[in-house]
């Protein structure tokens, strides 16, 4: 539970950073509730070689009648263990009692196969904290596994589920729909056909390293920016590396996170004026190792 409702939380960061920042360009002109009504389609952000897994999906409000209300920044991505699905029901605060949500996933991304009007292979399909996982067996969908699909709801977004990817088919990518229903009204998103989402491997990467003053008796650090690829956001966990070497001698250094940045700190010795300085911040995470050098001459 404990990953789970972290996991949560970095979506529902990322949803509300993407809608302010949208609101902020006016891009959504005539939005509600940080909601947008233009765009069927997906986007990701990307850093030179680095290629975020998060993909975004805007979805038109106000079309649901009195059922959960699809909204901006329904959110896919995945690290190296799980699918994480965000579904933002902006006229929610929590589950309501009579709704129901459904997520179609079509993974061998033939629509003319499958079940669901969408050929889809399996369907998510709860109204409250237990999500079922269903597979299509030729007429009809079935229980695919005993165990609920982890989910909580984010506060102010809506519901975020974890999906282990062997429990469906271990897809290299896949098609999906999101319905949801409340008496006789309902949402779609998209409105018309399927969003597409392809997974991604883990990655991580350095995207800045700053060191201090290297002086003598004194304590030297290095700051690094790490972003993490599944929700394309500063790292705040894993294995900290801080190696370093003072005139070819190693040099014990300790690390730790702080204000969203990776710190390695040594302290130098009284007598290592003018001599040189070299090492290296590593971090390692969910199998992933980056490393960033740095060179200084003592003062």
């Amino acid at each position: 539970m404990d990953r789970l409702a972290k996991t949560a939380t970095s979506a529902l960061a990322v949803a509300l950073a993407l809608v302010s920042q949208a609101a902020a360009s006016g891009s959504r002109s005539g939005a509600t509730a940080g909601c947008g009504q233009v765009g069927h389609a997906g986007r990701a952000r990307v850093f030179a070689s680095y290629t975020p897994a998060l993909r975004t999906y805007d979805d038109n409000i106000e079309d649901s009648g009195n059922a959960p209300d699809f909204c901006a920044d329904e959110l896919v991505t995945n690290d190296n263990g799980a699918i994480t699905i965000g579904i933002h029901a902006h006229n929610r605060s929590g589950f309501v009692a009579g709704d129901t949500y459904t997520v179609y996933l079509d993974t061998d991304l033939d629509a003319a196969t499958g079940g669901g009007g969408v050929g889809a292979e399996y369907e998510i399909l709860f109204s409250g904290p237990r999500a079922q996982l269903l597979r299509w067996n030729g007429t009809i969908f079935d229980p695919a596994s005993p165990s609920p699909v982890p989910m909580i709801w984010a506060p102010g977004y809506g519901p975020v589920l974890l999906l282990e990817p062997a429990a469906i088919g271990a897809p290299p990518g896949f098609n999906f729909v999101l319905v949801s229903a409340s008496g006789t009204d309902s949402d779609r998103a998209p409105d018309t056909g399927s969003w597409s989402y392809t997974r991604r491997p883990f990655a991580l990467k350095v995207q800045s390293l700053s060191v201090g003053a290297a002086r003598a008796g004194r304590p030297f650090t290095a700051r690094a920016l790490i972003l993490r690829s599944d929700f394309d956001i500063p790292l705040d966990e894993g294995r900290i590396g801080c190696a370093a070497r003072l005139a070819g001698h190693a040099l014990a250094g300790k690390g730790k996170f702080a204000n969203g940045r990776v710190v390695c700190t040594w302290r130098l010795p009284r007598n290592a004026h003018g001599k040189r300085l070299s090492g290296a911040l590593s971090i390692a995470f969910e199998g992933v190792r980056v490393k960033r050098g740095f060179a200084a001459r003592v003062r």
